[in-house]
């Protein structure tokens, strides 16, 4: 049984009401669209967002400051640029992956910047995850299809992104796997064929958190029991990531 505070990182509505309702997650991360399907649940949900803020900053300032007057107080930086934006709002900033955190220098950098916690960058190996100094909690990425591109227009489409989150259209790559486009608020991720799975190897990691990422996936439970109690998962194409082999 993992005694490592799990965390779900959501992109559906019906992916955010089974996190909240599951005593084995802790905090739920999840799109500021979906802050109408939290309610009740202000002080659990740490919103996201959206990941590019050049044409939008304006309208993501208002609209988290109007959540953070409906109760909200947790919301996740993807850079530093939104680390600013939410301190100014009045939340609880949360270190999200794409801060590119890889060493103690800069755990330190962002904890006297005012981060409460940090999900390191998912590039780092176990043993260079356990070495780090930890002056906040920290977490990884430990579950889910994790994104290969950021695009500011959908490959399938070449255009703005279409705003569905889940569109269910996907490319192929030239070995013949199947890759996710998932859609945001004004970027599009192009996901990794095969799952992140480490539900067996929480045991390797001397971290706070683990965070499992949800993208296309209906139920989520099955995954959910399997971290929670330790259990390998059985799927056909898994990875382990980077954890275990490195960059190079």
């Amino acid at each position: 049984m993992s005694f490592m505070e799990l965390r779900a990182w959501v992109y559906s509505s019906g992916q955010l009401a089974q996190a909240l309702s599951c005593s084995d997650i802790g905090l739920v991360y999840a799109p500021s669209r979906l802050a109408e399907n939290a309610a009740g649940n202000e002080e659990r949900v740490v919103l996201l967002p959206p990941e590019y803020l050049a044409d939008c900053e304006d309208d993501v300032r208002r609209g988290f400051t109007a959540l953070r007057e409906k109760g909200f107080t947790r919301a996740l930086a993807h850079t530093t640029g939104h680390a600013e934006l939410l301190k100014d709002c009045g939340y609880i900033v949360h270190g999200g992956n794409r801060l590119n955190c890889t060493n103690s220098e800069t755990m330190r950098f962002f904890a006297e910047c005012g981060v409460c916690d940090m999900i390191v960058s998912p590039e780092l190996t176990v043993r260079r995850i356990n070495a780090l100094d930890k002056p906040i909690p920290t977490g990884f990425l430990a579950y889910g299809k994790l994104p290969l591109m950021l695009n500011r227009r959908c490959p399938i489409s070449d255009g703005k992104p279409c705003g569905r989150p889940r569109c269910g259209r996907q490319l192929t790559d030239r070995k013949g796997n199947k890759l996710d486009v998932l859609c945001g608020e004004n970027t599009v991720e192009i996901l990794n064929s095969n799952v992140l799975v480490l539900s067996d190897r929480l045991a390797d990691f001397r971290t706070d958190f683990a965070v499992l990422r949800f993208t296309t996936e209906d139920d989520i439970t099955p995954v959910v029991t399997a971290y929670a109690h330790g259990r390998s998962i059985d799927l056909p194409d898994i990875t382990r990531g980077l954890y275990y082999r490195g960059v190079m």
